[in-house]
């Protein structure tokens, strides 16, 4: 269990941590104080090596709705440094998400909307209800949902992205799973399972090789297209193979056994 305020509660077992945001009467909207709390104990578990498998969750009935209005009124009244603080912490809490070494899976339950889809697809899994529901209502406010346009982006590409953020409209789990914003939708009383179920087939992976597939796929993507990319890859390729975990996994192939972190 890691410290923190309780308007993010976190938790351990068999090898799977849970960040739950607790704000149910704020509908899990973020302020910076709770970006900030996220943002910290997202790190703490990256650098916990019990830690296999994050799952980002909401406490009551939805999962987030993004930015805290109560708070962002306020921002007339602050300096520009104080705002630019304010939203670069929003920023980080989707980013530390985002980087998490480790898998990652979205329990997404009520609405996710605005800034709380960025945290979703801020993992590499996102699980949703059937009854979930999803928008990026925020030009209907005047508001830019900045913290969610570079996830959405890679999540369902720019000509989706753009016609989501500038229609603003709200719709269901259905219509997300075939724009590929979810990669799953399960009847509410299967969310819980299915998560869990995820999470434990994703344990079965080494955790050397998921950390260099997060960071490799993100390198990879981010080279011109006539870049080396199989000098690269051959590179990891080759030297993952006479590590230890490499070694280990073979091994308990051919011996018809769970590799040491699958146990």
């Amino acid at each position: 269990m890691i410290a923190v305020p309780d308007t993010v509660l976190t938790s351990i077992a068999d090898g799977v941590a849970t960040l739950c945001l607790n704000r149910p009467s704020e509908m899990n909207s973020l302020d910076a104080d709770t970006a900030r709390v996220v943002s910290r104990a997202v790190e703490a578990f990256a650098a916990d090596p019990a830690v296999r498998v994050l799952v980002v969750a909401g406490e009551g009935k939805v999962f987030s709705a993004g930015g805290d209005f109560n708070w962002v009124l306020g921002w007339p009244s602050m300096d520009a440094i104080t705002r630019r603080v304010g939203a670069d912490a929003l920023m980080g809490a989707v980013q530390a998400i985002y980087d998490f070494p480790k898998p990652s899976i979205a329990r997404v339950h009520g609405a996710a909307v605005g800034g709380g889809i960025g945290m979703m697809l801020a993992c590499d899994f996102a699980v949703a209800s059937q009854s979930a529901r999803f928008g990026l209502t925020s030009v209907r406010n005047g508001l830019l949902a900045g913290i969610s346009i570079p996830v959405l982006i890679e999540a369902v590409g720019p000509r989706v992205a753009r016609q989501l953020l500038l229609h603003g409209g709200v719709f269901d789990a259905a219509t997300a799973l075939r724009i590929g914003m979810v990669d799953q939708v399960v009847p509410a009383e299967e969310l819980d399972g299915t998560v869990a179920t995820l999470a434990a087939e994703l344990k079965l992976g080494a955790p050397s090789v998921q950390t260099l597939i997060k960071k490799l796929v993100l390198r990879i993507d981010a080279l011109e297209n006539d870049s080396n990319v199989a000098g690269i890859v051959g590179e990891h390729v080759a030297n993952q193979c006479v590590s230890e975990e490499a070694l280990e996994g073979m091994r308990a192939f051919l011996d018809k056994r769970k590799a040491r972190w699958a146990v």
